[in-house]
């Protein structure tokens, strides 16, 4: 799925217009609500809206000012675009940080990076960032 949805950026999918639907709920098609970008979208299934968009909190906050590239449709460097960032910000709300993701954190912190995601520890932090 991963290499199907590529650099797109995340956000809501005009239900009417997916050219591609996983069998988990994945859906690539065109944006809906997104202010002025017009074009195409990856919305993940519902149960991993919010694990999505903490991961893009974290990756935001950082590597703030580390990125020298690139200015795609949803994030520019490491900012998280405002139209993009609101879809991010509705899901984080909408999906919960759960079992499932805490374990992740973890797992990659234990046997991998030796850092943890602040925003699934501490998911109430995201309203206390102004912009992403």
């Amino acid at each position: 799925m991963n290499g199907l949805r590529g650099n797109l950026p995340f956000g809501y999918v005009n239900p009417n217009s997916f050219t591609y639907k996983s069998t988990s709920g994945c859906l690539i098609g065109t944006c809906i609500n997104t202010g002025d970008y017009k074009g195409q979208c990856f919305e993940p299934s519902d149960q991993m809206k919010g694990d999505f968009a903490r991961s893009y909190f974290y990756l935001s906050t950082a590597y703030w000012n580390e990125w020298s590239c690139c200015d795609e449709p949803g994030t520019n460097k490491s900012d998280i675009k405002p139209w993009m960032e609101q879809v991010l910000r509705e899901w984080h709300e909408l999906d919960p940080v759960d079992d499932l993701e805490v374990h992740r954190n973890d797992v990659i912190c234990e046997q991998w990076q030796q850092n943890r995601n602040p925003f699934i520890d501490h998911p109430e932090w995201v309203d206390q960032i102004n912009d992403f």
